[in-house]
């Protein structure tokens, strides 16, 4: 079924280019030779060369080399065709590939040990890109709020590199809020712990970008990022309510798997890259 997915996702920018090329030629005889005449082969095959690198090769591709592209429609001389039509083009297939964000995302994963979800929406989730998340409230090996979420990245096809941007995009448009509300809000119900999820802020902790996890036939470098929630950050005082790690797993076909820990009771003694948890839940991937 992912690879159904990808292809799709591949496969999306087509019809609008073709669509597009058909508008533009629709009252030529020979719609073939007119698309080519109209756009220039051997345009049309660098950019279908960019489109496969940019989106399969780099991070945030393919937005990046055809947004390169478009300004470099405006200022290269071309030999033949319509400098107009070519950003047109070029235009739609970044729309079409972003449309990958609208396909499901798959069903987050979780060891059998953690028993049914408490909750499987997130109604603070964006609209855009689809993502679909499981939360579940744990006593051992410590209290902790543990939530999963699958989300498209359609930006990005390849796991390369890709951790970093989806931290990048986490950060900048305050995702990483809006993804922990429905897990403060089963922690509250679940125990005694009192986190307002609606004043709550988060605070990164200057700490290493990576773990490696290893136990067993477990032997993994994962993506991770360590932050803390607190309720009012501008007091001189800040009262620390719970630590936060969320580790970063990014496949090929454009989706991202978060493994977010939240655990009250900063200061106590306890593994701050929660190894029981995340080695638990490794062995199911």
């Amino acid at each position: 079924m992912d690879l159904l997915f990808t292809l799709f996702e591949w496969l999306l920018p087509l019809p609008l280019i073709t669509g597009a090329a058909w508008y533009f030629t629709r009252q030529h005889e020979n719609g073939l030779k007119s698309i080519t005449e109209l756009l220039g082969m051997k345009w049309l095959i660098i950019f279908t060369i960019l489109l496969f690198i940019g989106t399969w090769l780099i991070p945030w591709g393919p937005i990046i080399p055809l947004l390169v592209v478009m300004v470099a429609l405006q200022l290269i001389e071309f030999e033949d065709g319509s400098n107009k039509h070519r950003v047109i083009i070029a235009s739609l297939a970044i729309i079409g590939i972003l449309l990958g964000g609208f396909i499901p995302s798959t069903v987050p994963l979780a060891p059998d040990s953690w028993g049914e979800p408490l909750l499987t929406e997130n109604p603070n989730a964006a609209f855009y890109p689809h993502s679909e998340q499981h939360v579940w409230v744990l006593n051992e090996p410590e209290l902790a709020a543990v939530s999963v979420t699958t989300a498209r990245t359609p930006w990005a096809l390849n796991p390369i590199g890709s951790e970093s941007a989806i931290k990048m995009m986490i950060t900048t448009t305050g995702a990483d809020k809006a993804r922990l509300h429905a897990s403060i809000e089963a922690l509250n119900d679940q125990t005694s712990v009192n986190i307002n999820s609606d004043l709550f802020e988060l605070v990164d902790i200057d700490s290493e970008s990576t773990h490696h996890y290893k136990r067993g036939d477990i032997d993994r470098e994962m993506s991770v990022t360590r932050q803390q929630i607190v309720m009012d950050i501008n007091l001189p005082l800040i009262t620390l309510k719970a630590d936060v790690l969320t580790v970063f797993e990014v496949g090929w076909g454009g989706e991202a798997t978060m493994l977010t820990v939240i655990r009250p009771g900063v200061g106590e003694s306890h593994d701050v890259w929660a190894e029981d948890v995340v080695i638990e839940w490794l062995e199911t991937r």
